[in-house]
């Protein structure tokens, strides 16, 4: 189903530091204007990204929008670090709160560290199973509520992450969600985008080509992507 803009009246975004304005903000000046999901932003823009959030976060948060959202809405889904496990930091049993809604868990919601669990659990080929059945979990369940769905990455590489897309674990989830026109992959990640127009990261000195994009870099990834939106016809 395409639904036509006029119906969404209302945008969702989902990311870590790689898109958070609140945190770019503190690397240099920038506008909301500026980052790279703006030109796919429909309507009031409810902006669930967050410093260090894992994508199993950002799934289960966009799930959680997508059910309890009546009318369609618009959900951008932007993977960044994709070596996160999700931790719920509250009290247990007893102990436990009961936020009032959604935007009362995040200050909950964070990731391990590697020293805090099994290093296994990050296996490249778990990790990347779990990323794709995401995508294709959330974009039937999109499907199913008449919601629109983008998901892209911002700093994963084909050339660096070698994922293993013929192992058993990864290929059929991954052909799959490749298929998807609303599945952006690693091909085309705003680290890529950046790299090929020689746009540095403004933390170069910290991350490398790791770091994280300011005004330049953040409008010709959102360039890239609202041409790749229309090239597919996602939304009319």
């Amino acid at each position: 189903m395409t639904l036509s803009t006029a119906m969404v009246e209302k945008t969702f975004v989902y990311g870590d530091s790689f898109s958070s304005h609140r945190f770019i903000s503190t690397l240099c000046d920038i506008t909301q204007q500026d980052m790279w999901y703006w030109p796919m932003v429909e309507g009031e823009l409810v902006d669930r990204t967050k410093s260090g959030k894992s994508p199993a976060a950002m799934f289960l948060q966009a799930t959680n929008d997508s059910l309890m959202e009546t009318a369609p809405v618009r959900i951008l889904v932007a993977l960044g670090v994709c070596q996160r496990v999700p931790v719920y930091k509250d009290g247990w049993w007893h102990e436990e709160q009961l936020p009032r809604d959604l935007d009362a868990c995040e200050q909950y919601l964070d990731s391990a560290e590697v020293g805090g669990f099994h290093p296994d659990q990050l296996h490249p080929t778990l990790m990347w199973s779990q990323i794709y059945k995401g995508i294709t979990d959330l974009a039937i369940r999109c499907g199913q509520q008449g919601h629109q769905l983008l998901v892209v990455h911002m700093n994963a590489s084909a050339t660096v992450d070698r994922i293993k897309k013929t192992h058993p674990l990864i290929a059929p989830l991954c052909h799959q969600a490749e298929a998807l026109d609303c599945y952006v992959n690693e091909w085309l990640s705003c680290k890529t985008v950046c790299e090929s127009q020689g746009i540095v990261p403004l933390d170069a000195d910290r991350y490398g080509d790791n770091g994280h994009h300011g005004p330049e870099g953040q409008r010709a990834f959102g360039t890239q992507v609202k041409g790749i939106v229309e090239a597919r016809r996602l939304w009319n």
